[in-house]
């Protein structure tokens, strides 16, 4: 009975893989960066996948296995003004075909709007917005999907000050909204700013210095006010992504302060580093220690949790192979609401390998397998997932 649906399904991706294939003939004979027209750049891709996961809920017990088509496709315009001054459009989807369950949502949208100029000095300026139509998944078979709405605008600036000095702004304001009533805990409204200051008087050592604050009202309903302020200081490095070393180090203290529960303070860090070995070896190394809101719809507790963790990945590349190795650690330290409550701390690990092969320059094969698990003093949210995935990418 598991595969009654599966004639329907693979019916549906040769469809795709046939409207795909007739687009591509007919526009052999662009650049492999997209298709331009004078000022007008397109850039399209479609990508189809097969997954299997052998725990599609995420459940301690009776785990249930599931096989996913995965249709993504992308679409990104760019049109310039003048070579400094361009628009860009961007668009994705990600459209899900489950052969067992029905209580899983089928489409997610993306899609963002933003205009970039930079000065003759190497100023730089942006203006911008994003939205996402998405939603938190079941966790059983008698669960729903959460279903929400995510918007954000920004501003975004970068001036250069003198030959070694550059200032950065930036405001936004996020937004979340959730369609169900019973999910309205979980919505909130952010403004956001973060000033840095690069300067890059030391080839090897560009330093940083940032200072972040934002403020976000949360929908709490009838619970205790959650609304919270917080100031985040950051010294640190960033380096260029044409060297060598590439990225952002970063650490410092952090400080929230929260309307009506116990505010919380200590050391922070946001590291994001990327170490070119050689030609065809990199490797990518992620730090992190920050305050994150608690959500009800996704099966966290208490008011807020101290997210600390990092990752480490592998990549060998020699065309027309690559190879990435990937591990990740996660640790969520819950603060909890009231006394009564029971302390939650949970351990996230994930490692996984992905191969692929560049078959031409519009079409890439990959195949992947990834092991996630979550070890927590709570058994309701333990886990342990093995998901494998088979894809072909068409682009431009």
């Amino acid at each position: 009975m598991r595969f009654a649906t599966c004639p329907m399904r693979y019916t549906l991706c040769a469809l795709f893989f046939h409207i795909i294939l007739i687009f591509l003939w007919c526009s052999t004979g662009f650049c492999a960066e997209g298709v331009e027209w004078g000022r007008l750049r397109l850039a399209p891709k479609l990508s189809v996948g097969e997954q299997y996961s052998d725990n599609v809920f995420l459940t301690e017990k009776n785990e249930e296995d599931e096989y996913i088509t995965t249709i993504l496709p992308e679409l990104s315009l760019d049109f310039a003004f003048s070579p400094r001054s361009i628009l860009n459009v961007g668009y994705k989807a990600d459209f899900r075909i489950y052969t067992e369950f029905d209580n899983f949502r089928k489409d997610h949208h993306r899609g963002g709007l933003s205009w970039t100029w930079t000065s003759p000095k190497g100023s730089e300026f942006a203006i911008g917005a994003d939205a996402e139509d998405s939603s938190m998944q079941p966790y059983s078979e008698k669960d729903r999907h959460k279903d929400f709405v995510k918007g954000e605008a920004f501003v975004d600036s970068l001036l250069k000050v003198g030959a070694f000095t550059g200032l950065g702004i930036r405001y936004a304001h996020t937004s979340r909204r959730f369609d169900s009533r019973l999910d309205k805990i979980d919505e909130y409204d952010r403004d956001a700013i973060t000033l840095d200051i690069l300067y890059r008087r030391f080839r090897h050592l560009p330093l940083l210095l940032e200072y972040s604050y934002y403020h976000q009202d949360n929908n709490d309903l009838d619970e205790p006010s959650t609304d919270m302020d917080t100031h985040t200081v950051f010294i640190g490095a960033r380096w260029d992504p044409t060297a060598k070393l590439s990225g952002t180090l970063k650490v410092g203290y952090t400080q929230t302060d929260f309307e009506e529960v116990d505010d919380f303070s200590g050391f922070a860090t946001d590291t994001d580093l990327t170490y070119r070995f050689s030609d065809i070896t990199t490797f990518k190394l992620r730090a992190y220690r920050m305050l994150v809101r608690s959500t009800w719809a996704g099966r966290e507790t208490g008011n807020y949790f101290i997210s600390s963790g990092g990752g480490l990945s592998a990549t060998y590349r020699s065309a027309p192979i690559a190879i990435v190795l990937d591990f990740s650690y996660t640790n969520n330290d819950f603060e909890q609401k009231d006394w009564w409550y029971e302390e939650r701390e949970d351990n996230y690990f994930r490692a996984g390998v992905m191969a692929e092969h560049l078959l031409q320059d519009w079409l890439l094969l990959s195949l992947s397998y990834h092991y996630s698990r979550n070890d927590s003093n709570f058994a309701s949210v333990d886990y342990r997932e093995n998901r494998v995935e088979a894809r072909c990418s068409l682009f431009i």
